[in-house]
Protein backbone atom coordinates (compact mmCIF):
# COMPACT_ATOMS: atom_id res chain seq x y z
CA UNK A 1 0.00 0.00 0.00
CA UNK A 2 2.78 2.73 -0.84
CA UNK A 3 5.30 2.40 2.11
CA UNK A 4 8.59 2.36 1.55
CA UNK A 5 11.26 1.32 3.72
CA UNK A 6 13.53 3.79 2.26
CA UNK A 7 16.09 5.85 4.84
CA UNK A 8 13.91 8.49 6.07
CA UNK A 9 15.53 11.69 8.16
CA UNK A 10 12.27 12.75 9.53
CA UNK A 11 10.80 11.76 12.65
CA UNK A 12 7.62 9.92 12.58
CA UNK A 13 5.63 9.86 15.59
CA UNK A 14 4.61 5.81 16.38
CA UNK A 15 1.09 6.79 16.07
CA UNK A 16 1.63 7.94 12.55
CA UNK A 17 3.31 5.09 11.92
CA UNK A 18 1.23 2.24 13.14
CA UNK A 19 -1.45 4.28 11.59
CA UNK A 20 0.24 3.96 8.28
CA UNK A 21 0.44 -0.10 9.07
CA UNK A 22 -3.58 -1.01 8.90
CA UNK A 23 -4.76 -3.07 6.36
CA UNK A 24 -8.52 -1.97 5.79
CA UNK A 25 -10.83 -3.53 3.55
CA UNK A 26 -14.95 -4.52 3.42
CA UNK A 27 -15.27 -7.55 2.32
CA UNK A 28 -17.69 -7.49 -0.71
CA UNK A 29 -19.74 -10.61 -0.05
CA UNK A 30 -20.93 -10.24 3.06
CA UNK A 31 -19.97 -6.65 3.86
CA UNK A 32 -17.65 -7.16 7.23
CA UNK A 33 -15.15 -4.69 7.55
CA UNK A 34 -11.81 -6.15 8.41
CA UNK A 35 -8.88 -3.95 9.91
CA UNK A 36 -5.59 -5.64 10.99
CA UNK A 37 -2.52 -4.17 12.33
CA UNK A 38 0.29 -6.02 13.37
CA UNK A 39 -0.80 -6.63 16.57
CA UNK A 40 -4.39 -7.32 15.94
CA UNK A 41 -7.34 -7.93 13.81
CA UNK A 42 -10.64 -6.58 14.27
CA UNK A 43 -13.87 -7.69 12.47
CA UNK A 44 -17.06 -5.94 12.02
CA UNK A 45 -19.96 -7.34 10.52
CA UNK A 46 -22.82 -5.92 8.85
CA UNK A 47 -24.95 -6.78 11.79
CA UNK A 48 -22.99 -4.37 14.23
CA UNK A 49 -21.39 -7.49 15.91
CA UNK A 50 -17.74 -7.03 16.45
CA UNK A 51 -14.76 -9.86 16.72
CA UNK A 52 -11.31 -8.95 17.63
CA UNK A 53 -8.51 -11.09 18.38
CA UNK A 54 -5.27 -8.76 20.36
CA UNK A 55 -2.76 -9.84 22.69
CA UNK A 56 -3.60 -13.21 22.38
CA UNK A 57 -7.38 -12.75 23.32
CA UNK A 58 -10.35 -13.55 21.27
CA UNK A 59 -13.30 -10.98 21.56
CA UNK A 60 -16.77 -10.87 20.47
CA UNK A 61 -19.26 -7.93 21.17
CA UNK A 62 -22.37 -7.59 20.13
CA UNK A 63 -24.06 -4.42 18.45
CA UNK A 64 -24.22 -2.39 21.53
CA UNK A 65 -20.96 -2.91 22.60
CA UNK A 66 -21.78 -5.71 25.30
CA UNK A 67 -18.87 -8.66 25.24
CA UNK A 68 -20.40 -12.11 24.32
CA UNK A 69 -17.40 -14.14 24.24
CA UNK A 70 -14.05 -13.26 25.31
CA UNK A 71 -11.38 -16.00 25.90
CA UNK A 72 -7.54 -17.19 24.84
CA UNK A 73 -7.52 -17.10 21.12
CA UNK A 74 -7.07 -20.28 19.12
CA UNK A 75 -5.34 -20.65 15.18
CA UNK A 76 -8.98 -21.16 14.10
CA UNK A 77 -9.70 -17.89 15.35
CA UNK A 78 -7.30 -16.53 13.97
CA UNK A 79 -7.47 -17.82 10.18
CA UNK A 80 -11.65 -17.52 9.93
CA UNK A 81 -10.58 -13.50 10.96
CA UNK A 82 -7.36 -13.29 8.44
CA UNK A 83 -10.08 -15.42 5.42
CA UNK A 84 -12.71 -12.50 5.78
Amino acid sequence: SGNSNGNSSSSNSASQASAADVDSHVNAATGDKVEATAGSIQVTHRNGMKETIEKGRFRMEDKYGRTIVDRKATMADLNRLKSL
